[in-house]
């Protein structure tokens, strides 16, 4: 008998603790129309007005706090959870499900996410511009190559989209992020990647003449035709075309064939400027070489 009264009081003991704390939450909204009108203005401030996001996202944590959520942008039932949160915080109770299907639902949370989606691409194309760390680069390049590579445009886009993929980002949104803020990055890399080819800084010698502007001109202009080529549908999907980019096969064809005598004119003067050109103190390279980069 001791042991069933033991059971027995136990069972008592916890029944009164679940009715205690069932007292202590927060009234339950039961008016839909209500619940509604809630989420709409919670929606509103639910996601940052920046695209930054922070190196935990490579673990995908489960953790539901605000700091983990970019790395659940898709995942609904994660979101729920943490709007259910703040909620319970001001002392709204919506049950979880509730959110989770309005968030299911709702156009406007819908469009909401994808804006912000789009700040986490274009913070994320900065960030690599910038000289920011802790990217995910393309297959076969390190972290010299933005400094010296010519292919600094083909870096940034796949370090953009290797690196966001990681970290669970819609790689559609992705696309349409990199086509719509391409003026932020693109020229400024195409043109990086002709100077590191035909205008290179080379230690204890400096930096040559600047290459002929038609030189340059067609050479980015070739460059623009060929992303084109390799990035069709998201450019016509999401970004603008060049003039460049509307070249016909043949006109491309007299361009390559101009491009290339260009080109092989300008690597020899390149390379006899590294053999001639006396070496500099090192103190004087450096103090020469920061002048001209700044002038770019």
């Amino acid at each position: 008998m001791r042991i069933l009264d033991f059971f027995k009081r136990k069972k008592e003991a916890e029944k009164n603790t679940e009715t205690k704390q069932e007292e202590e939450l927060p009234k339950v909204i039961i008016n839909d129309k209500k619940v509604n009108e809630i989420l709409e203005e919670e929606i509103k401030k639910f996601f940052p007005n920046e695209g930054v996001w922070y190196s935990n996202c490579f673990g995908q944590p489960s953790e539901v706090v605000y700091e983990n959520l970019p790395c659940h942008l898709r995942d609904n039932d994660w979101m729920s959870k943490l709007l259910h949160g703040t909620l319970n915080y001001k002392g709204i109770y919506i049950p979880q499900r509730t959110i989770k299907k309005f968030m299911d639902n709702s156009e406007n949370f819908a469009n909401l996410r994808h804006e912000h989606e789009l700040r986490i691409v274009k913070w994320q194309i900065n960030w690599i511009k910038d000289g920011g760390s802790n990217w995910l680069m393309p297959k076969g390049t390190d972290e010299f190559s933005l400094l010296f590579s010519g292919d600094v445009d083909k870096i940034i886009r796949g370090g953009v989209v290797k690196t966001l993929k990681a970290i669970n980002i819609n790689e559609e949104v992705i696309e349409e992020g990199l086509e719509k803020y391409a003026d932020i990055w693109r020229p400024f890399a195409m043109s990086t990647s002709f100077s590191h080819i035909y205008e290179p800084i080379v230690f204890m010698v400096g930096i040559p003449y600047k290459a002929d502007e038609e030189h340059k001109k067609n050479w980015i202009a070739n460059r623009e035709y060929e992303y084109y080529q390799q990035h069709k549908n998201s450019v016509d999907n999401y970004g603008t075309k060049t003039p460049a980019m509307q070249m016909t096969p043949e006109e491309h064809t007299q361009l390559v064939f101009i491009l290339e005598k260009q080109n092989k004119s300008r690597s020899r003067f390149v390379e006899l400027w590294k053999k001639t050109t006396p070496r500099k103190p090192i103190q004087h390279t450096i103090n020469s070489l920061d002048e001209d980069t700044l002038e770019r």
